[in-house]
């Protein structure tokens, strides 16, 4: 999707403050030492007791005062999340509906993994765009993922160790410190088999008890691939639709990958970030991974935190080009280029 007519407000992270080390997930014996080295993180961000939601709202409440948006100049609020979020049959939009920016808005939960963020950024640039009196929307993502059900240390998914945080933004039709220039979806649904194989499809594994295994799912869909000789001609042609997600966001753009100054990606393990971003063609230097490596994979927060690091830290200036790029499972490419219009008050 070609876009220059939106444009980003503010941005707001909530970080805990607390971060385990490697080491003491080690000690725990909750991370392999042998992979210590081969997936590279430090540490992970641990909420504790403090829930998603609270931590989107959080998140939620440092965008709107940093983008200089009422709550009441909200046509939109999508809320995205990973893990599981609160009482089942409950949604957490609504908490913040009550607790911020009220009723007189469409409010929606999206569940598209840790591509989430980039859905819900979609799908304002579509709401900002279906009225004139349509002026600004909100995206927030948020997880926390310190559950019995869930290994954060090494639940199999992209070699991640998932860390707990929230970030928020806010999409808005009058000028911001960035202007959204592309964002765009790819899908490959041939390889959804490899994030569920070996489990069934009812009943939810979470319903009677089963910890979340991403390794034994793999491993089950990788040992089909072999049985039936198809595992070459699935990652070539998953690498084709990635590479084409992000060809045409920088098209789109009008932009060339020279043209790009940072490229931001989810906190997934080194040697997966490396293989990732060698494919799109650029180098780990380029990334936040090292700032990455140090908090962990916060679901569908990464891209949004990694901007938010990257202004406050002075790493961005007037007329830089930012990519944006992430895959999940379905198997969904997300691609957006932004440009820095300037370097806003509050970072």
């Amino acid at each position: 999707m070609r876009v220059r007519d939106v444009f980003l407000g503010g941005i707001g992270v909530y970080l805990p403050d607390k971060i385990e080390s490697i080491d003491s997930a080690v000690a725990r014996g909750l991370f392999p030492a042998d992979e210590i080295e081969a997936r590279g993180y430090t540490g992970a961000l641990v909420a504790d007791e403090t829930s998603a939601p609270e931590m989107a709202l959080n998140a939620a409440r440092d965008a709107l005062k940093n983008g200089g948006v009422s709550p009441q100049d909200l046509a939109a609020l999508l809320y995205a999340g990973v893990w599981h979020q609160g009482p089942d049959g409950w949604g957490p939009q609504y908490y913040l509906q009550r607790h911020l920016v009220g009723d007189e808005l469409l409010a929606v939960e999206i569940r598209h993994g840790c591509n989430g963020t980039f859905s819900g950024i979609e799908l304002a640039v579509g709401m900002l765009r279906s009225a004139p009196e349509n002026r600004a929307a909100l995206v927030t993502a948020s997880d926390n993922f310190g559950t019995r059900l869930f290994r954060r240390w090494d639940s199999g998914a992209q070699n991640s160790v998932m860390g707990d945080g929230a970030g928020a933004v806010v999409l808005t039709k009058d000028e911001g410190f960035a202007r959204l220039l592309s964002i765009c979806t790819a899908s490959y649904s041939q390889l959804e088999e490899a994030d569920r194989a070996g489990e069934p499809l009812f009943p939810p594994g979470i319903t009677e008890g089963r910890v979340l295994d991403y390794k034994a799912r793999y491993a089950a869909y990788g040992r089909k691939l072999l049985t039936e000789n198809i595992g070459s001609e699935l990652l070539v042609e998953h690498a084709r639709r990635n590479t084409d997600c992000l060809n045409l966001a920088l098209a789109e753009a009008d932009v060339t990958a020279a043209d790009i100054k940072r490229v931001l990606i989810h906190n997934v393990g080194k040697g997966d970030a490396a293989t990732y971003l060698s494919d799109l063609g650029f180098p780990m230097e380029k990334s936040t991974w090292d700032y990455g490596a140090d908090i962990g994979h916060i679901g569908a927060s990464d891209h949004l935190i990694s901007l938010h690091h990257l202004l406050t830290t002075g790493q961005l200036e007037p007329g830089d080009h930012v990519l944006l790029a992430g895959m999940s499972p379905g198997v969904t490419y997300k691609a957006a280029v932004v440009q820095i219009l300037n370097v806003p008050s509050w970072a």
